[in-house]
């Protein structure tokens, strides 16, 4: 379990001092903040923040607590995943000194699928100028996978227009036509699955602000626009599954899931020793390496055997030899996942490794033989008040829901401010906006209706 929070952030959010802050006794959430939570395999991340000028951030606190609820990145038990979601919030309420009513959740898992089309957007007006107005509809997708029983869709992300047969064009606003097309991302999932997570979300007394698709975010959190522009792949291995995100000109235009993660890498060293799980986990992360020369070659490693009152002796080689061939086997479920989907050649150029699993010593270097790409890893990072401890791959998710909401929220105060003025619904204006869909658009209000409150 982890919690921190921040002596230097404003008065109206510094922690109270007390042990125990009851719910009834905390205070409202300022407009301005925002709540992430990434809902792991292995465990729930919770950050809180605001924006710090017009680039920065402000972390307040985060909680990061153990989760076993989930499977391969899926929702398997909604009850102990309540739990997990329930105890970090409530450690980051005790930090902040305010209640959280509401947050941006993460959603990834094996059930997600995807499919890049082009559908006609209708104009909103009865002139031939092109208006934000115009590019700010949903385009109406007669999607295959949206025909298939049993998937909804998550997100629609725009990448470039066409405006009467001319393709690529960015920004359109301001031309003359009445045909105006729109390339887009479009991811679904499984409705069981999502059901399951808004399920164990409101459970813990959380109302979902907006689901954010897991890969996405990471990707916003660690790699920089150039790579996003000349095209790139991330490879975000987390606790359940490894997620991969292509982007080209600035824009998403491939997803996929892989169904293996860090928790096949430990339970590899599970079942071959007959230890426990945290046993295994603990020398992986001491002693694993996916290189080709082992750490701490002069070590011994001693394991626990379940069921036996001796322990085991292994040579840290032995460790390494399993976390290798199973990075090798995940260097090649990609290049086959790439080669199925026929992935962009633009998209193949370079790789963003990150994840917890990122930090596994010599698995850029194995990813970059196997796969034949240059590799880096990928480290979340950005200006304000960013605590260090969160500069780490195994939290790129968390910071990128963050950073996803900050851009893309508008704060209810100011959206009314806005309206006011300018008698039309205020619209985020951040690098994100027009890019994503609110997922709280596409997604009917009785998957995120909270049933159950919180003590």
């Amino acid at each position: 379990m982890t919690v921190q929070t921040y002596t230097d952030t404003p008065t109206d959010v510094q922690a109270t001092g007390s042990s125990v802050l009851r719910r009834n006794g905390a205070r409202p959430t300022p407009a301005d903040l925002v709540t992430a939570i990434d809902v792991g395999t292995t465990k729930v991340c919770t950050i809180v923040g605001r924006k710090d000028g017009p680039h920065g951030i402000q972390v307040l606190a985060y909680s990061t607590v153990p989760c076993d609820g989930l499977r391969k990145g899926n929702v398997a038990d909604v009850a102990a995943t309540a739990r997990a979601i329930k105890q970090s919030i409530r450690e980051v309420e005790e930090a902040t000194g305010h209640r959280i009513d509401s947050a941006f959740v993460g959603i990834t898992g094996s059930h997600i699928a995807f499919e890049n089309r082009r559908d006609r957007l209708r104009s909103t007006t009865d002139r031939d100028v092109i208006t934000d107005d115009d590019l700010n509809g949903v385009p109406t997708p007669s999607s295959d996978l949206l025909k298939q029983p049993g998937r909804r869709l998550i997100q629609i992300v725009k990448k470039d227009y066409t405006v009467d047969g001319k393709e690529g064009i960015r920004n359109p606003v301001g031309m003359h036509s009445d045909r105006i097309e729109v390339d887009t991302h479009l991811v679904t999932g499984a409705t069981s699955f999502i059901g399951r997570l808004a399920d164990a979300v409101a459970s813990a007394g959380i109302k979902v602000t907006s689901l954010v698709l897991e890969p996405l975010a990471s990707g916003l959190a660690v790699m920089t626009p150039e790579e996003r522009e000349r095209g790139a792949l991330l490879v975000d291995i987390g606790g359940g599954t490894t997620d991969l995100v292509g982007f080209s000109r600035g824009h998403v235009c491939y997803t996929g899931v892989i169904p293996v993660g860090g928790f096949q890498f430990t339970n590899d060293i599970v079942i071959t020793f007959n230890t426990t799980f945290e046993a295994a986990e603990d020398v992986k992360l001491r002693y694993a390496s996916t290189g080709l020369h082992s750490r701490a070659l002069d070590q011994d490693i001693t394991l626990p055997v379940v069921g036996r009152d001796i322990a085991l002796k292994l040579q840290p080689g032995e460790i390494s030899q399993l976390t290798r061939e199973r990075a090798q086997e995940l260097a090649q479920l990609i290049r086959i996942k790439l080669d199925e989907d026929r992935v962009d050649a633009a998209v193949r150029s370079r790789i963003v490794l990150t994840g917890g699993t990122s930090n596994l010593s010599g698995l850029a270097e194995l990813m970059h033989r196997s796969l034949s790409m240059p590799v880096r890893k990928g480290v979340p990072e950005a200006r304000g008040a960013f605590p260090a401890e969160l500069k780490d791959p195994i939290y790129a998710t968390g910071v990128g829901i963050l950073l996803w909401a900050l851009d893309e929220y508008v704060p209810p105060v100011k959206r009314a401010k806005n309206e006011a003025n300018a008698g039309t619904e205020a619209r985020s204006t951040g690098f994100m906006a027009g890019l994503f869909r609110r997922i709280g658009r596409l997604i009917p209000g009785f998957f995120f209706t909270a049933r159950k409150g919180r003590s």
